[in-house]
C-alpha cells in the first residue's frame, strides 16, 4: 500500500530529496502518457509503473496524477502499454474511488474504482498478455477470486497455464475454495486441450493439494519441526489422501463421467511414494467409505494399465484373493439392500445419504471384480454364485445391476454362442425372481416361460383394456377396490421398469444372432414387445431401448442390415 500525504496529516508523508526527485520525474512523465508516439507512451508508462512498485509512499497530488494517467492507459490501443499500466495499477488496486471526481476535465470512463476497472479489463481485454498480467498482479480478495478463477476458461493456453502453475499454488490452502470451485478447476484443467495445462493441473493436485491435507494429519514430531521449506514433500499419508478425495466430493466426481478418476490416475503416475506406501490389509475392507473404496479401485486400475511388469504385479500382491473379495462384496451388497429398505420405509432421516455412499462403495468393488484373475476355479464359482444371487435382488440400484451383469458375464464358464445362451438363461431366471418378489408370490404371471399369453403379463397395461368386463361392486367395497387397482398398477410399472432394465443390460453384453438364442426370442416376444405397446410412457421408452438393442442383434428386425 502506498501512503499518501494530505494537508491535514503532515506526519504521514515526509518530504525527502528522494521524494522530491521522484515527484519531479513523475511530473515530467505524466504529459508523455498521451503523446502520439507509441514508444514514448510505452517507456513513460513503464518508468512510472517501476517507480510506483519501488516506492513506499507518495504524495497525494502525484498519486492522483499517476492514478488518473494509468487508468487512461488501460484503453491504449497498444497492448504493451496496457500491460505496463496494469503493472503500475496493481499497487493501487485497493484504493477507494472517493477521489475519482477531483478533476473536472476527466473523461467519463475514468470514473469508478481502480479495482472495478481492472476487473473489467480482465474479462474483456482482447490481448492475452494483458489478461495474463492482470491475473498475476491482482490482489487475492473474496471479491476478485471469482474473476481470477474464470481465467481457467481463457482462450489463451498460456493464461490458463499461468493460473494453474503460478496463481493457484500461491493462493494458499485449497480448502478455502468452495467445493464447486475445486471441482470445476479440476475438470477444466485435467480436460484442457493444451497438454501443458493438463500437466500443471495434475502437478497442482498431487503436490500442492495433497500437501495442504497432509499438514492437517502431521504427527506431533513432524509438527514440532517448524515451518517446512517451499517444495517440501510430506511422507505418504492415507488419511491425507482420503481427505483430499473427500474435499473433491468423490461420490459425485468419481462416477464414470466424473473427473476424480482422471485426477487419481495422474496422482498415482506422479507419486510413486504413495504407490509403494498404500496397502489393503483385511481391516481396510471392514468399514469402507466412498473415499477408501475409490482409492482401491483407482490403484487397481492404474496398476493393471501400467507398462512395467513390477507395477502390474502390485495389484496382484496388494489386492485380496478372489474368494475373499467375493465374500467382502457380498457383505457390502447386503448392507446396501438393507439401506435401500430403510429409505423405502423412511425410518431413518440419514438413511438416504448412507445409501448413496454405500451404493458408491459397491460400484467401486464391482469395478474391481471386473478386473480380477478368475483362473482360480473356487474363486470364480464363488463370485458367480454371489452375482447370481445379487441380480435377483429387487432392491439393487440400476448402476449396480449393470455392473453385476457385466461381472456375471465375465465369470460365466461357457464360451461362444453356447456360453452366451447359458448366460441369457441365468439372467432370465433372475428376471423371473425379481418379478415374483415385487408382484408377490400370489401373482400368476411368470416371466421367462414360453406361454406368450401369461408370461410378462405385467408388461401389458391393464388400465387401457377397455374390453375387459367388470363386475359390479357394492359401494362399500368400491374405495378399497380402487386402492387395490392403484397399488397393482404401481407394482406393474415397478416390475416392468426393473425387468426391462435387467434385459437392457443383458442385451448390451451379448453379441451373437438373436434368432439363434431361444432365450432372447422368448424375451423379445413376451417382455419387450408388450412393453413397447404399453400405455405407460416410461415403460414404452425402456421397451424401445431394448427393441433397438435387439435390432442390432437380428438381421430380420434390422431394416438396414444387408441380406
Amino acid at each position: 500500500m502506498i501512503a499518501r500525504g494530505d494537508g491535514d496529516t503532515t506526519d504521514v508523508f515526509l518530504e525527502t530529496p528522494t521524494s522530491r526527485l521522484t515527484t519531479h520525474v513523475i511530473s515530467l512523465l505524466i504529459p508523455l502518457l498521451t503523446v502520439k508516439d507509441k514508444t514514448v507512451r510505452f517507456r513513460s508508462t513503464q518508468i512510472i509503473a517501476h517507480i510506483i512498485n519501488t516506492l513506499d509512499s507518495i504524495d497525494d497530488e502525484s498519486f492522483q496524477l499517476v492514478r488518473l494517467g494509468l487508468l487512461r492507459r488501460l484503453r491504449d490501443k497498444e497492448a504493451a502499454v496496457r500491460v505496463q499500466a496494469i503493472l503500475g495499477l496493481g499497487r493501487l488496486a485497493d484504493e477507494g474511488a472517493e477521489d475519482d471526481d477531483d478533476d473536472d476535465d476527466s473523461d467519463n470512463d475514468d470514473a469508478g474504482g481502480v479495482l472495478e476497472r481492472l476487473l473489467d479489463v480482465l474479462q474483456n481485454d482482447p490481448a492475452a498478455d494483458v489478461r495474463r498480467a492482470l491475473l498475476l498482479n491482482l490482489p487475492f480478495t473474496p471479491s476478485t477470486l471469482p474473476y481470477l478463477l474464470e481465467r481457467a476458461r481463457d482462450f489463451d493456453p498460456a493464461t490458463r497455464r499461468a493460473l494453474y502453475a503460478r496463481l493457484l499454488p500461491a493462493l494458499g490452502d485449497f480448502r478455502h475454495l468452495s467445493l464447486t470451485h475445486r471441482e470445476k478447476l479440476l475438470r477444466w484443467g485435467l480436460r484442457d486441450r493444451d497438454e501443458a495445462v493438463r500437466k500443471a493441473t495434475a502437478r497442482l493436485f498431487r503436490e500442492r493439494w495433497i500437501e495442504d491435507c497432509a499438514a492437517s494429519h502431521q504427527t506431533e514430531e513432524e509438527a514440532t519441526e517448524g515451518e517446512k521449506p517451499e517444495g517440501h514433500i510430506s511422507k505418504p499419508s492415507l488419511e491425507a489422501l482420503l481427505e483430499l478425495l473427500e474435499r473433491v466430493d468423490v461420490v459425485n466426481s468419481g462416477v464414470e463421467t466424473g473427473v476424480a478418476g482422471t485426477a487419481m490416475a495422474e496422482f498415482w503416475a506422479g507419486r510413486p511414494d504413495y504407490l509403494e506406501f498404500i496397502s489393503f490389509p483385511p481391516d481396510y475392507w471392514e468399514n469402507l467409505t466412498p473415499e477408501s473404496a475409490f482409492v482401491a479401485r483407482t490403484f487397481n486400475d492404474f496398476c493393471l494399465a501400467a507398462q512395467d511388469e513390477r507395477t502390474r504385479e502390485m495389484a496382484g500382491d496388494k489386492m485380496p484373493e478372489v474368494t475373499r473379495f467375493a465374500f467382502l462384496l457380498q457383505k457390502n451388497l447386503r448392507i446396501l439392500v438393507e439401506d435401500v429398505q430403510r429409505v423405502a420405509l423412511n425410518t431413518d432421516p440419514d438413511a438416504e445419504e448412507d445409501t448413496v455412499a454405500q451404493e458408491f462403495c459397491v460400484e467401486q468393488m464391482l469395478c474391481i471384480a471386473l478386473t480380477l484373475d478368475y483362473s482360480d476355479e473356487v474363486g470364480r464359482r464363488t463370485m458367480f454364485s454371489i452375482m447370481r444371487e445379487a441380480l435377483a435382488l429387487a432392491e439393487l440400484p440400476e448402476e449396480c445391476t449393470r455392473l453385476v451383469i457385466e461381472v456375471l458375464k465375465t465369470v460365466s464358464s461357457g464360451v461362444g454362442a453356447e456360453g452366451e445362451k447359458e448366460f441369457c438363461g441365468i439372467v432370465l431366471e433372475a428376471i423371473s425372481e425379481v418379478h415374483d418378489t415385487i408382484m408377490g408370490e400370489n401373482d400368476t404371471s411368470q416371466p421367462g416361460v414360453a406361454d406368450e399369453d401369461e408370461s410378462f403379463h405385467s408388461a401389458r397395461s391393464e388400465l387401457s383394456d377397455d374390453t375387459t368386463p367388470k363386475k359390479k361392486k357394492g359401494k362399500k367395497n368400491a374405495q378399497g377396490e380402487e386402492m387395490d387397482e392403484e397399488e397393482r398398477a404401481i407394482r406393474e410399472i415397478m416390475v416392468n421398469l426393473k425387468c426391462l432394465h435387467i434385459a437392457q443390460c443383458m442385451l448390451q453384453n451379448v453379441q451373437y444372432e438373436l434368432e439363434s438364442n431361444a432365450h432372447l426370442v422368448t424375451m423379445l416376444n413376451n417382455l419387450i414387445v408388450p412393453a413397447v405397446r404399453s400405455q405407460e410412457a416410461p415403460i414404452r421408452e425402456k421397451g424401445l431401448l431394448c427393441l433397438g438393442l435387439c435390432c442390432l442383434l437380428s438381421k430380420v428386425l434390422n431394416p438396414f442390415s444387408t441380406p
